[in-house]
């Protein structure tokens, strides 16, 4: 059976998240609330989670790491990308914002 999310979210018209299921451990881990799993990341991966969680698009995301890590934009694109299909394939997409 699977448990409702109680996400609430903000007014200001971002659709973001006020409150996450993930819960952060340093850069390199994170606990899952709905499944109840841990899971160990890259810092990249956790610049990317933190992002999307706080509502930065994931084309502004993408200048970010570009800027960041300096790698080209469509490598950038590429790894926001993968982590978001990623995120699809385990159902936690649906707890950030666009």
């Amino acid at each position: 059976m699977r448990r409702k999310r109680s996400t609430a979210r903000s007014d200001n018209g971002t659709g973001a998240a006020k409150s996450s299921t993930l819960r952060f451990y340093g850069d390199e881990f994170i606990f899952d609330t709905v499944s109840g799993m841990f899971f160990r990341i890259s810092s990249t991966a956790g610049l990317i989670l933190r992002s999307l969680q706080s509502g930065t698009r994931p084309d502004r995301l993408a200048d970010e790491i570009q800027e960041r890590y300096g790698i080209s934009r469509s490598a950038a694109l590429r790894d926001v990308e993968l982590l978001r299909n990623d995120l699809a394939g385990i159902e936690a997409l649906d707890r950030f914002a666009p």
